[in-house]
């Protein structure tokens, strides 16, 4: 029997979500939302599925719903599909206060259905590759930074884009957070646009994170340093490089051939596994939690050198 699934929001990530939903041969999906009637029934025709205008009238025949609306959505949707004991996948990041999000997980755990984020670089090819090779992290740099889309204005670029590296710094580290410093300034939006983080762990490790949507060009690297190796990730590529220290000043450096893969695709494959309950999701909803509260810590220092909290 194939898992039915609603998708809920038609957005950017919302579309590419349901192109992938329907390539899949045990998925039916019984019905896409939207707020603009007209999008979803030309969404609806394309891919020959029932649309609805409200979410709650496609989740009566959903065993599990994919939700990718706006982030301030996220809470109210995810609830009243896991008061229906409908599984839930949300786009990251997973809601805008952490108080939501703790609720959404106990709720998800005390009925025993997945609650999964969509912190889609976890299934990246290259961070696959090197997460084997990693030992002890000694110092982070992570920079996403790329042009002006005029999508996802309703947060800063810390949950918009930065986001996806404090879960990747998080999974990579392993350790309590000591102490964090950040600076942004807002461009296009009222809210930061641009921002930068240092974040000290407790076992000495140091990340620097950069995001910006301003930028004119586009970049995802990760660069991990540990005691006598270095590790370039190339996200947008795919690609990795490691630099492994020999004596007399010597390197010896390795381009790792990572294979092809859709993470998105992935992502919503795991999904679907876990809804039938033959695994657990790469990314869970505590794990989309401590990345929420650590990008609020970002946030609360970005708004104490701006003289104003940002909640």
């Amino acid at each position: 029997m194939p898992v039915n699934v609603a998708l809920i929001g038609l957005g950017h990530m919302g579309r590419i979500h349901l192109g992938k939903l329907c390539s899949f041969e045990d998925v039916r999906v019984c019905g896409v939302v939207d707020v603009d009637d007209a999008l979803a029934g030309e969404y609806a025709g394309k891919y020959r599925v029932p649309f609805f205008s409200r979410y709650s009238d496609a989740l009566p025949d959903a065993a599990c719903a994919v939700v990718a609306t706006p982030t301030e959505s996220h809470y109210a949707i995810a609830k009243a599909c896991l008061e229906r004991n409908v599984h839930v996948f949300l786009e990251k990041p997973i809601t805008v206060l952490p108080e939501e999000a703790r609720e959404l997980i106990d709720m998800a755990a005390e009925r025993r259905l997945v609650l999964q984020v969509g912190h889609l670089e976890r299934l990246n090819p290259a961070l696959r590759q090197v997460l084997p090779l990693i030992r002890r992290p000694r110092f982070i740099e992570a920079r996403r930074i790329g042009p002006f889309t005029g999508r996802s204005t309703d947060v800063d670029v810390v949950l918009d884009l930065m986001i996806h590296d404090i879960d990747l710094v998080l999974s990579l580290v392993g350790e309590e957070v000591a102490d964090v410093s950040a600076e942004g300034v807002p461009f296009f939006t009222s809210l930061s646009d641009i921002a930068s983080a240092r974040i000290e762990f407790t076992g000495g490790c140091v990340a620097n994170i950069t995001a910006s949507r301003v930028s004119t060009f586009r970049e995802r690297s990760l660069a991990i340093y540990e005691e006598d190796r270095h590790f370039s990730l190339d996200l947008m590529q795919g690609k990795l490089t490691g630099i492994l220290r020999k004596e007399g000043g010597k390197a010896d450096t390795t381009e790792y051939s990572a294979p092809q893969m859709d993470p998105v695709r992935d992502e919503l494959l795991e999904f679907v596994t876990a809804v039938g309950g033959n695994s657990a999701p790469t990314v869970s909803g505590a794990d989309g939690l401590r990345a929420l509260e650590l990008a609020s810590r970002i946030q609360d220092c970005i708004a104490d050198r701006q003289g104003t909290r940002h909640r």
